[in-house]
């Protein structure tokens, strides 16, 4: 099962792995929760992972789909 992925701006996105930082207390050799991934043609929205204890206003989606795959066409 997985906690699935919140999509928002890289504001957004940066704002809840500080928050989820934070809230556990992430030091040593986990300093964050999860780096914010952005989208390979949509360059203003980011995907993080949703942990399961924080809620989000951001979209939740259980996967990501393919869009957010990047593919190089060999023409």
């Amino acid at each position: 099962m997985t906690n699935g992925y919140y999509i928002g701006t890289k504001e957004e996105a940066e704002n809840y792995d500080n928050i989820v930082t934070q809230g556990e207390g992430y030091n040593g050799t986990t300093t964050r929760w999860a780096e914010p991934r952005q989208h390979p043609t949509q360059l203003d929205l980011y995907a993080i992972i949703k942990h399961p204890s924080y809620d989000d206003t951001m979209q939740w989606v259980e996967v990501l789909d393919e869009s957010w795959d990047i593919v190089e066409h060999i023409s």
